[in-house]
């Protein structure tokens, strides 16, 4: 044991001679690690999934995949995992070995039903991310291509720079104000506000382009807000809304205002980001091409007016695995560049127009005694910035209340005023949404 102890001493120095030896000659070429590669990619994360069957296994088989589609769309992005469905259904959604790819010692049951002929399972799992990373890269879905992951750490160093700039613009703009002067607290509460604003992003109706694409555009931009922790309502939400309440929408607003702005505003969206754009591909060497010329426009929901506008263009993308691939590429890299501006020209515009008061939706139940209610008015408009009378029944009166502070600011306001109020002593809230409250006058 001392002899091999003694021999391996003396070789160390050696070896260290022969490996300076082998990298002293030219430089090599360094490339930056790729997401998804070992320094990132963990070996298991855990998911939730679900599925339904008339099997019972076939179920819990499904809840299993579930969780791995998750880890899919995290590692390519939802819009590529969306152009590839039917790849992916062939060469891992459909596997007969699900085990393959999950820990299932970690398999956790969180739902198990039989809801008529069919069970549901509903479970948390640790997926094995490198054999689906394996199984992306062999089929040419992921590794090559610049990664949703690496636009994400591009997107969010632009994102930072972004937000810097908004700060300073909301610091500024709430500096210079044209009427009345801010307190310190008022300012504070602006900046709060449009640094946590709820955006809602859709396409352009009137968009020419596949609405395949324009539908991915939208995922790739509710990607980039929720990666950076910004408040996104999800599309389905507003495709639902748009199919279910058309009737209701002509019913309030006369169509007034676009069925958009409508649905924003019954989703308590503060701002909406429409898409529109053209895509480009083609197909050389073996690979396909992708291009993208998008526009996205920010609008206040409250009253739609154009809060910015960017146009961008996307260089030449590609992917091994087909040109929609390609395509989607290109819209990813002009998204991830454009949405951190528009975001940025909606915070320092909003910034500016909160000076006069953020907007709230007030309604008043039961307002029989118009005398009353004319009180009522006259003393709310002494406490807020600003109060429009919207509509006014004897079943209930709206208002449009124009206050810096937040919604709660607004319900202690109208409990204070009505105790100075004849009549009104009885008031209670019926109910609290986003930027809406109704109560009922107790009469």
């Amino acid at each position: 044991m001392k002899t091999k102890s003694l021999y391996g001493l003396f070789a160390l120095p050696f070896l260290l001679l022969f490996l300076i030896s082998c990298v002293s000659g030219p430089p090599a070429t360094i490339q930056a690690p790729q997401a998804g590669t070992a320094a990132a990619m963990p070996e298991e994360k855990e998911y939730e999934g679900a599925g339904r069957d008339a099997s019972m296994l076939k179920a819990m088989n499904m809840a299993k995949m579930d969780a791995v589609r998750k880890a899919v769309i995290d590692m390519i992005g939802v819009a590529n995992e969306q152009a590839n469905q039917e790849k992916l259904q062939e060469v891992l959604y459909n596997t007969q070995n699900p085990n393959a790819f999950v820990n299932n010692e970690t398999f956790e049951t969180l739902r198990k039903d039989k809801v008529g002929e069919e069970y549901i399972f509903e479970a948390r799992v640790a997926v094995k991310m490198r054999a689906v990373e394996s199984t992306l890269k062999a089929h040419g879905l992921y590794g090559e291509e610049v990664t949703t992951q690496e636009k994400t750490g591009e997107a969010a160093a632009a994102s930072a720079e972004a937000t810097k700039e908004g700060a300073e613009a909301i610091d500024e703009i709430t500096a210079q104000t044209d009427g009345e002067e801010l307190t310190a607290e008022e300012k504070r509460i602006i900046a709060r506000y449009v640094n946590n604003m709820t955006y809602m992003v859709l396409f352009d109706e009137d968009a020419t382009e596949d609405p395949f694409y324009m539908k991915a555009a939208v995922g790739i931009a509710n990607e980039y807000l929720t990666s950076n922790a910004i408040e996104a309502i999800d599309y389905d939400q507003v495709e639902k809304l748009k199919a279910d309440q058309q009737m209701a929408f002509e019913e309030e607003t006369g169509e007034t205002i676009s069925i958009i702005q409508w649905i924003a505003q019954k989703l308590n969206a503060d701002v909406y980001i429409e898409i529109d754009g053209r895509t480009s591909g083609e197909t050389s060497g073996g690979k396909y091409y992708g291009q993208a010329n998008i526009t996205l426009k920010g609008f206040e929901a409250s009253t739609g007016r154009l809060l910015g506008s960017q146009p961008w263009n996307s260089p030449k993308t590609f992917s091994t695995a087909s040109e929609q691939a390609a395509k989607i590429n290109a819209l990813q890299t002009s998204v991830y560049k454009a949405m951190p501006i528009v975001i940025d020209q909606a915070k320092a515009y909003m910034a500016k127009a909160l000076q006069n008061g953020i907007k709230y939706e007030l309604v008043v139940q039961n307002t029989l005694d118009s005398r009353m209610m004319s009180d009522f008015y006259r003393k709310m408009r002494r406490k807020a910035r600003d109060i429009k009378t919207v509509s006014q029944t004897a079943e209930e009166t709206k208002y449009s209340v124009f206050l810096i502070g937040s919604v709660e600011d607004l319900v202690d306001m109208v409990y204070d005023v009505a105790d100075t109020v004849s009549g009104l002593e009885g008031i209670y809230q019926v109910v609290l949404r986003g930027k809406s409250v109704t109560f009922n006058t107790g009469m």
